[in-house]
């Protein structure tokens, strides 16, 4: 069942680029999480979006907001991808086994995660989310995104 605005969200914790747990749990009480399900490493939209997201990270965290990036990717695609785009100062997760993907209902058939992102506030609380019928489709602007972060 997909979730929506005022559902709990689901827990999860997943490795970071470094090899770190990074945990919802972690932030609980202390920071919102801007959760990002981006498609596949390379892809051109992605290669907007997360840069984006870096760009406008000290927006974020003034917020008091973290971002954290989930892909079907591994690691190491992750990592290249990353390198890439000029680096990303988040938490990039990867999500192979589409757990997480699943636990937020936005898996998709062949093993692929659509494009979504999930405002979760302190208190583990979905606030405002998008996410995208067509994984190829733009994501919201940053000031739509720090709009619906100002109004938690």
């Amino acid at each position: 069942m997909p979730l929506k605005v005022g559902d709990k969200a689901p827990r999860f914790t997943g490795k970071n680029l470094a090899d770190e747990e990074v945990s919802l749990d972690q932030y609980a009480g202390r920071r919102n999480v801007f959760l990002v399900f981006y498609v596949k490493a390379f892809s051109s939209v992605c290669a907007v979006q997360l840069p984006t997201y870096n760009r406008n990270l000290d927006g974020f965290r003034s917020r008091e907001t973290e971002v954290i990036a989930v892909s079907v990717d591994n690691s190491f695609s992750q990592k290249a991808f990353c390198d890439s785009i000029g680096g990303i100062d988040y938490p990039v997760i990867s999500d192979m086994g589409l757990t997480i993907a699943k636990q937020y209902d936005v898996a998709l058939p062949g093993g692929f995660a659509t494009r979504a992102e999930f405002l979760i506030d302190k208190e583990g609380v979905i606030r405002w989310l998008n996410v995208e019928s067509n994984p190829a489709e733009n994501t919201p602007t940053i000031d739509e995104i720090f709009t619906a972060i100002e109004a938690v």
